[in-house]
C-alpha cells in the first residue's frame, strides 16, 4: 500500500497534475488573447519596426509561468507533508520529480517558445498578406490610374487627330476659297483692266472731242474777241461823242448851276483845285486829311471817310484827332507783295491744307448760318440781308449764287466744329471748293481743274481755330492810315488817259505793310484795311438813278481793265479781286446798300460772261452812299460807280503762291 502510495505520489500525480496544467495552457493557446479588465501590471514598450508578438507576449507568459509554478508549489508542498513520514525513501523519488517537473517546464518553454515563434510567424504572415494585400490594392490602383491615363491620351489624341484633320479640312477649304477669290480678282482685274482700256479709250475720244472742241472754242474765241474789240472800237468811238456831249451836257449844267438862287450856284463842279492837286502830287508833307484834287472831292481814303461819317464829334474834331495821331506814324512803301508780308512768322514755311482734306456729311439743303452777336436784320432782299450792328450797316450776301450760275451740279457737306463745305462742279471737270465757319465767314477757298491742280484764293485757317461770336473790325487797333505816294498811284479812272497801265497798276504791292492775313469779311467790312491797297474806279460805267443794268457799250469799257486782270490770272491763277458797288445818297440806307451790291455783281457777272474772268477770282460788296467820291447829298452820277482792288496780299500768304 505504501508503494502505491509512493508511486501515485511521485508518477500519477505528477502527470495528473501536468494534465490539469496542460489543459489551461493548451485553451489559452486556442483562445484569443483578451484585454485585461483591471489595469495591467506591465507597460508595454512600442515595437520597433518590423517586429511584433515576443516582446508582448513575454509578460503573459511569465504570469502564466508565476501560477503554474505556484500551483505546483502547493502541490509539491503536499506532497512533501505526505513524503515526510517517508524519510529518505523519497528523496530519489523527488529528485526524479524535480528531474520530471525540470523536463516539464524545458517543454514547456520549448513549446512556449515554438508558440511564440509560431505566434510570431503568423502575425509576420498577416503583415505580409497585409502588405501584399495593399500592395496588390496599390497595383490595382495604379493599373487603373494608367488605364484612365492611355484612355485619356487615347481621347486626346483622338481629339488632336480629329482637330487635325479638322484643319487640314480647313486649310483645304481656304486654299480653295483663296484659289476662288483669286479667280474671281483675276477675273475682276481682268474686266477692270477691260473697263480702263475702255475707260482710256472713252477718255482719249473725249480728250480729242474736247480739243477740238477746245479749238474750235479759241476760234470762236478769236472771232468773238476780234467782234467784240471791233466793237470796243465803235464803243469807243461811241463813247468818245458820248463823252464830248456829257462834257457838253456838263458845262449846260454848270450854267444852269451858276443861274440856280441856292448856296451852290455859281460853283464849277469838278474843276481841278490847285491847293488839293499840290498836296495830291505827295501827300507824304502834309498829316492832315487828303482829299480828292477837285473842287467838291471827298475824303481819297475810305478810312477817313469813316471817320467824318461818325456822328458823335464835329468833322473838323475828329480830322485833327487824325491829323494829331499821324505825326507820329511812320510809313514804309513795300516793294513787292512778299516785302508787305516781310513780318509775318514762318512765311517761307507756309503750307496750306486741300480743301478736301477732311471728310464731310452730305446735306439735303443750302445751310443757314449763325448770326453773330449784336447782329440784327433790317432787311432781307433776295439773298441779300442788311444787317444792323452797333453805329453800323452793312449788307451781306451769299456769292455762292453767283458762282454756280454755270455748275452742273452744287452741293453741301457739313464739317467738324460747325464748318460747311460747299462744292461746285463745272462742266469742264473744275471744282470750286469753299469752306465756311458757323457764321458764313469765308476760311478757304480754291479752284481743282480735272488733273487734280489746286489754286487758292482765300487761306485764312487762324480764323476758324479763333472764331469770335462778335465781328472786330481789325483796323480799329491800327493807327490812321497815312498815304505817302501820289494820289494817281493810288486812284487811277478808266476815264483818264489811255497810257494807263492797267496791269503794272493792279500787280503793285499794298501801300502799307501788311499784319496777318486777313478773312474776306474782314477786308470787306474794314475801310481801313481795305485802305492797304491801290483801287480803279470804274467811272466810264454810268448806273441810271436806282439801276443795277450795265448796257453792252459801257461793259466794253471794261475791256482793257479785263486783259489786265487776264494776265494776272495766268500767271497766278489764285489772284482775288475786290469790286465794291456804291451810290449817291438819293434814297435810303437799306435800299442803297441792297442797289450797291447789285451792282458789283452785275460788273462781276460781266467779267466773267464777256472777258472770261472765274468768278471765283472775284468778290463783290456793296457800300451804298457810305463812301462818296463827290460830297454832295444830291443825285450825282460820279457817286453811282464801281471800284475794283487786287486784295491777294491781304487774304492769303504770297509764299503759297511762289
Amino acid at each position: 500500500m505504501l508503494k502505491r502510495t509512493r508511486l501515485l505520489a511521485t508518477v500519477a500525480l505528477p502527470i495528473a497534475s501536468l494534465s490539469f496544467i496542460w489543459q489551461p495552457v493548451e485553451a489559452a493557446m486556442m483562445r484569443p488573447v483578451l484585454p485585461l479588465a483591471g489595469p495591467a501590471r506591465v507597460v508595454p514598450v512600442q515595437a520597433e519596426e518590423g517586429q511584433f508578438g515576443d516582446d508582448l507576449l513575454i509578460p503573459k507568459r511569465r504570469n502564466r509561468e508565476d501560477q503554474g509554478n505556484g500551483n505546483e508549489g502547493r502541490q509539491e508542498r503536499k506532497r512533501n507533508r505526505e513524503d515526510d513520514g517517508g524519510g529518505k525513501n523519497n528523496r530519489e523519488a523527488k529528485e526524479q520529480l524535480d528531474r520530471a517537473r525540470q523536463e516539464r517546464r524545458e517543454r514547456k518553454r520549448d513549446e512556449q517558445r515554438q508558440q511564440d515563434d509560431q505566434q510570431k510567424a503568423r502575425e509576420e504572415r498577416r503583415q505580409r498578406q497585409r502588405d501584399a494585400e495593399r500592395d496588390q490594392q496599390r497595383q490595382e490602383e495604379n493599373q487603373q490610374r494608367n488605364r484612365e491615363e492611355r484612355r485619356k491620351k487615347q481621347r486626346d489624341a483622338e481629339r488632336e487627330e480629329q482637330r487635325r484633320q479638322d484643319d487640314q479640312q480647313k486649310t483645304r477649304e481656304e486654299r480653295r476659297q483663296r484659289q476662288r477669290d483669286a479667280e474671281r480678282d483675276q477675273q475682276r482685274q481682268e474686266e477692270n483692266q477691260q473697263r480702263a482700256r475702255e475707260e482710256r479709250r472713252k477718255q482719249q475720244r473725249d480728250a480729242e472731242r474736247e480739243e477740238q472742241r477746245r479749238q474750235d472754242d479759241q476760234q470762236k474765241a478769236r472771232e468773238e474777241r476780234r467782234q467784240r474789240q471791233r466793237d470796243a472800237e465803235r464803243d469807243e468811238q461811241r463813247q468818245g461823242e458820248e463823252r464830248q456831249r456829257n462834257r457838253e451836257e456838263r458845262q449846260r449844267e454848270a450854267e444852269r448851276e451858276r443861274k440856280r438862287p441856292d448856296e451852290t450856284a455859281g460853283r464849277p463842279r469838278r474843276e481841278r483845285d490847285k491847293e488839293r492837286e499840290r498836296i495830291a502830287r505827295d501827300p507824304s508833307r502834309t498829316t492832315g486829311t487828303i482829299e480828292l484834287p477837285f473842287i467838291d472831292g471827298a475824303a481819297v481814303l475810305d478810312s477817313d471817310k469813316d471817320w467824318d461819317n461818325r456822328r458823335d464829334r464835329s468833322r473838323e474834331e475828329l480830322r485833327r484827332e487824325r491829323e494829331e495821331k499821324r505825326r507820329d506814324v511812320r510809313v514804309r512803301v513795300p516793294e513787292s507783295d512778299r516785302d508787305a508780308q516781310v513780318g509775318w512768322e514762318g512765311r517761307d514755311r507756309v503750307r496750306y491744307e486741300s480743301g478736301d482734306r477732311e471728310r464731310g456729311e452730305r446735306r439735303d439743303r443750302r445751310p443757314r448760318y449763325e448770326d453773330r452777336d449784336g447782329w440784327r436784320v433790317q432787311r432781307e432782299v433776295d439773298d441779300r440781308f442788311v444787317i444792323n450792328f452797333g453805329d453800323r450797316i452793312i449788307v451781306r450776301s451769299d456769292d455762292g449764287r453767283r458762282l454756280s450760275r454755270r455748275a452742273t451740279e452744287t452741293y453741301y457737306e457739313d464739317l467738324p466744329n460747325g464748318r460747311v463745305r460747299e462744292v461746285i462742279e463745272r462742266p469742264n471737270g473744275d471744282r470750286v471748293v469753299t469752306i465756311r465757319n458757323r457764321y458764313g465767314e469765308i476760311i478757304q477757298r480754291s479752284r481743282i481743274d480735272r488733273r487734280g491742280r489746286e489754286y487758292v484764293m482765300f487761306y485764312a485757317p487762324e480764323i476758324d481755330r479763333d472764331s469770335r461770336p462778335t465781328f472786330v473790325d481789325p483796323g480799329e487797333r491800327l493807327p490812321p492810315m497815312r498815304l505817302t505816294i501820289p494820289v494817281d498811284e493810288y486812284i487811277v479812272d478808266t476815264s483818264a488817259e489811255d497810257s494807263i497801265d492797267y496791269r503794272d497798276f493792279l500787280g503793285r504791292p499794298p501801300v502799307e505793310p501788311v499784319e496777318r492775313v486777313y478773312s474776306l469779311d474782314e477786308v470787306k467790312y474794314s475801310a481801313r484795311i481795305r485802305d492797304k491797297v491801290r483801287r480803279i474806279d470804274l467811272d466810264t460805267i454810268t448806273f441810271a438813278t436806282g439801276s443795277a443794268e450795265i448796257s453792252m457799250n459801257q461793259a466794253s469799257t471794261l475791256r482793257r481793265v479785263a486783259e489786265a486782270m487776264n494776265e494776272i490770272l495766268d500767271k497766278d491763277p489764285g489772284e482775288t479781286f475786290l469790286i465794291e458797288g456804291h451810290t449817291d445818297a438819293v434814297g435810303s440806307d437799306e435800299s442803297n446798300l441792297v442797289l450797291s451790291d447789285e451792282r458789283a455783281e452785275a460788273v462781276a457777272n460781266v467779267l466773267t460772261d464777256v472777258y472770261e474772268i472765274p468768278p471765283e477770282n472775284l468778290a463783290t460788296q456793296g457800300y451804298g452812299e457810305r463812301f462818296l467820291k463827290i460830297d454832295t447829298d444830291a443825285a450825282e452820277q460820279l457817286n453811282r460807280r464801281v471800284t475794283i482792288r487786287r486784295v491777294t496780299p491781304l487774304v492769303k500768304p504770297v509764299a503759297m503762291a511762289e
